[in-house]
């Protein structure tokens, strides 16, 4: 590790012991959580021994997973690029510039307390993200401009499984049957709606059952084209066709090697490609494009799909020996409406990672609140992501109900066609009633509820186009409904 000097008075052990113990408490782990710059504190040994949420959204990592670890595995599980200092060994600098997967500038500074002998006994790591500096520069000055929030839906948001676990225990048995299926050896079929999260439980599972060195390679199967699926996925060896490089190709089933292969949106791999995966899955040999022998990958097997995989293999539109290799141990992940719960967790959680973008700090005012609780999320845990950030942007320090998008300050989950009641565990049962609309006339309410149907469509088939062939009628009609106002709702009763 590359020690960074600092003129300081002496420390004893005693004193950084003390340190340590503070570090500790609820208390003071509560104020360096309100610390807008992200904080990491090491010890003598470059051990982590405190981090703010600051600190672990910038790097991408769990609370649980940082703390009592060394500072190397740390950078190298990061989503940060460490490599600047990496590339300083004799220490000149003490102030590196460095950059996140979502493109984010991240100014990181290290200073250090000696103990009586020189040696540094406390290492502070102070990190600042360079966009909400300036944003935050640009306020103090009066300044408007530049647009702070253009990365925020594409940061890796981290959730927080470990609390998700103690709100519900529908989640807490997800997460363990799935732990112990990758355990185990098993493939992992994940299944739900869009926005339920099943990327991110993939992540966690990942990082929960391997080690941090391991690669985590993720594969959108319905981005790569039909034609160049066998070269993304097995690779290719040099001069194997026109255009190659020369250099040949790592596929990136290799790429996964000891590690976890994420196949996400798996239903939408073409038929004539499926063939192609399924004999990997069948003998785990991995044979380039121009190779002459195949070599065996060891790699875990994670899928998911918000698409009905029998339905389609009855359709003949996906493989069923691809299926029941991919499905030995399916989950259902459970949609947000059904988790009632969760959500005011999820809500508290979006606006701390909001609020480091903003000032003054975001909150939200108890009819809006009530209202968020209220509605289903027919988007899930992804729609009450963007729906946070729609109001960072629109409020000014307090988000009333005026200021959420019309559909979700409109009529509560009561009018969605799933309505759940809430259990005595704080996960849904089963509806005992169908909906009772009290609000508006016929017309308002079958327009409402027509629009509802037509949303939930859209997030389950992926596209306006198939929502259409779904729901039995043209694709002009969608986009015709989808574009039209949303009406306004009666306030008698």
């Amino acid at each position: 590790m590359v020690r960074f000097k600092a003129i300081d008075m002496g420390v004893g052990e005693r004193d950084t012991g003390d340190l340590f113990t503070m570090f500790a408490s609820p208390t003071f782990q509560a104020f360096f959580d309100k610390t807008p710059d992200g904080l990491i504190v090491l010890d003598a040994k470059d051990v982590v021994r405190a981090a703010n949420s600051t600190a672990l959204q910038m790097n991408g990592v769990e609370r649980r997973s940082a703390l009592g670890r060394g500072f190397a595995d740390l950078m190298a599980e990061s989503q940060l690029d460490w490599s600047a200092i990496n590339a300083d060994p004799m220490a000149k600098r003490r102030d590196f510039h460095s950059t996140s997967d979502d493109g984010r500038a991240i100014l990181t500074s290290f200073r250090s307390l000696l103990d009586h002998n020189g040696q540094p006994a406390l290492t502070i790591i102070t990190q600042r993200d360079l966009q909400v500096l300036d944003h935050l520069r640009r306020s103090a000055s009066g300044l408007r401009g530049g647009n702070v929030f253009k990365f925020m839906s594409e940061r890796d948001i981290v959730p927080d499984f470990d609390k998700q676990k103690t709100l519900s225990p529908t989640i807490e048995q997800t997460i363990d049957r799935s732990m112990r299926a990758l355990h185990q050896g098993a493939r992992l079929l994940l299944l739900g709606e869009s926005g339920t999260g099943k990327t991110e439980l993939a992540k966690y599972l990942h990082r929960s059952v391997g080690t941090r060195e391991e690669p985590f390679i993720q594969v959108n199967c319905g981005a790569i084209p039909e034609s160049l699926f066998e070269s993304e996925m097995f690779g290719y060896e040099k001069g194997a066709f026109t255009g190659a490089l020369q250099s040949g190709k790592k596929g990136l089933i290799e790429s996964a090697e000891g590690g976890t292969l994420f196949l996400d949106e798996v239903g939408e791999i073409p038929l004539v490609s499926q063939a192609k995966l399924l004999k990997f899955l069948e003998d785990g040999v991995v044979q380039k494009i121009g190779g002459r022998s195949g070599r065996r990958i060891n790699t875990r097997i994670v899928s998911a799909t918000n698409r009905d995989l029998w339905s389609l293999v009855s359709e003949g539109k996906f493989r069923r020996d691809l299926y029941y290799r991919l499905a030995v141990i399916t989950i259902e992940m459970t949609p947000l409406r059904k988790l009632p719960a969760l959500t005011g967790h999820l809500i508290d959680h979006f606006i701390a990672i909001a609020n480091r973008m903003r000032t003054p700090a975001l909150e939200i005012s108890p009819g809006c609140r009530k209202a968020l609780l209220a509605y289903a999320f027919p988007g899930n845990i992804r729609e009450l992501h963007n729906v946070i950030q729609h109001l960072s942007v629109v409020s000014q320090a307090t988000a009333e109900t005026s200021h959420l998008p019309d559909h979700v300050a409109g009529p509560s989950r009561s009018t969605h066609r799933d309505m759940v009641d809430t259990g005595p565990d704080g996960d849904a049962a089963p509806a005992g009633r169908p909906p009772q609309l009290d609000r508006g006339n016929l017309k308002e309410m079958v327009g409402l509820y027509e629009r509802d149907l037509i949303s939930q469509a859209i997030d389950r088939y992926g596209s306006k186009r198939k929502a259409a062939k779904a729901l039995g009628v043209d694709i002009g009609t969608i986009v015709r409904k989808t574009r039209s106002k949303q009406p306004q709702v009666s306030e008698e009763q």
